[in-house]
């Protein structure tokens, strides 16, 4: 197993864990995406729990439903991009960065510049998981294996048996060359042991 792939396979599982560890502190204590994903879901359909649930995280309606479906969509994807990173070595590294960068803005959306107050080991774990992704997913063997394989392939098509081609073809040319013997009368190219010309009959 080469090191880009255990990488990988140590992030995705970072970032499984994280999705159930504490994230920050959310309107009266401190929950993981998991708990405050669970708890969208179970009471999704309540009109009157969701309402006293949305003016709770902020007196604004939209901006509180676009916090809550930023760490929905948040747990979404650190979940499903831990599972890639097991399972393929460079699933996570999109996926995974994309849920915590989803929770940070909802963080900030949240609290403010206080965020930074509220932060939970879910977090900071989620950002470790994030960028081992990311790591694993640029180390790849494959594509270095594949450059090794062009230039072998290269240096191959310019040399035979040890011996450039360009230095064969000469080689046959001057032997070529050695063989033959021309007319002083018209210039025909004939054999090495003929006396007289094959064209014109002249002795040579």
């Amino acid at each position: 197993m080469d090191k880009g792939r255990i990488i990988s396979l140590l992030g995705g599982i970072i970032l499984i864990v994280a999705a159930f560890l504490p994230l920050f502190y959310f309107i009266d204590g401190v929950y993981s995406t998991f708990e405050i994903t669970y708890a969208v879901l179970m009471n999704f359909t309540d009109n009157s729990t969701m309402q006293n649930f949305l003016l709770q995280i902020n007196p604004s309606y939209g901006m509180a439903a676009m916090i809550l479906a930023l760490i929905v969509a948040g747990f979404l994807l650190l979940t499903i991009g831990g599972l890639l990173a097991i399972l393929k070595k460079s699933g996570g590294s999109i996926a995974g960065p994309g849920g915590m960068i989803v929770l940070t803005i909802a963080g900030f959306l949240y609290a403010g510049a206080l965020i930074f107050g509220f932060l939970a080991i879910g977090f900071y774990l989620g950002w470790v998981g994030a960028i081992l992704c990311i790591i694993g997913g640029a180390i790849s063997p494959d594509k270095d294996k594949s450059k090794i394989n062009v230039s072998v392939n290269q240096q191959q098509n310019v040399t035979t048996t040890g011996v450039p081609i360009g230095s064969n073809q000469s080689t046959h040319n001057s032997e070529s060359v050695s063989n033959t013997k021309f007319c002083n009368q018209c210039g025909h190219q004939n054999k090495k042991d003929t006396s007289f010309c094959v064209n014109c009959g002249n002795k040579i």
